[in-house]
């Protein structure tokens, strides 16, 4: 019986080495299949870091367009105060003028009070703009950390899908040498076998 199952036990080496070879390709290709995939979701990682930039930078553009609409909006009001002022004074210098003495304390009086409504009215316009300058330069902030996190969300997809590709090539080392390793002992037992 020996004799005649030294054929089969040859046969039965062949056919699990030719399977293991299979399997080992397989996992190669599996390997390369990872990196293909991990190629692609780095790239859906970029996609998403452009679009979140995208995002912002409409938030940017939004916010100097309003801060443009303010400083024209505080321009024009300013101009109105200035116009304002100069009729009151004039009103007042030719108060002054008429009536000497006291009434050019009065004509001071009113003139610094100008001055101070300017001031006001620069102070409070400052403050509405100084705020969206805030948010335009948090904005260049926002920019650069969304590139930082798409940058370091593609690197860490792209060295995942290479640990996988280690992996399923280390598998398939190891499924090729047992299968190489199984053809070797099955002949080497039909060859026993046989005599």
């Amino acid at each position: 019986m020996g004799a005649a199952a030294a054929p089969l036990m040859a046969v039965g080496a062949v056919v699990s080495y030719v399977g293991a070879q299979r399997e080992a390709q397989a996992q190669r290709m599996a390997a390369e299949s990872a990196i293909a995939m991990g190629k692609y979701n780095a790239q859906v990682d970029v996609n998403n870091m452009v679009g979140e930039q995208g995002d912002i930078r409409y938030r940017e553009s939004a916010l100097a367009l309003k801060k443009n609409q303010e400083l024209q909006k505080a321009e024009l009001g300013r101009q109105a105060l200035q116009k304002k002022n100069r009729r009151e004074l004039a009103a007042s210098r030719t108060f002054t003028q008429n009536f000497g003495g006291s009434a050019s304390d009065l004509f001071r009086s009113q003139e610094l009070e100008s001055y101070d409504r300017l001031a006001r009215f620069d102070f409070e316009s400052s403050q509405e703009t100084a705020g969206l300058s805030g948010q335009l330069a948090d904005t260049n902030r926002q920019l650069g950390y969304a590139y930082q996190r798409g940058m370091a969300n593609r690197d860490l997809t792209l060295r995942s899908a290479a640990n996988t590709a280690v992996q399923f090539r280390n598998q398939a080392s190891q499924t090729s040498l047992a299968g190489t390793a199984a053809l070797f002992s099955g002949l080497g037992s039909a060859a026993a076998a046989s005599q």
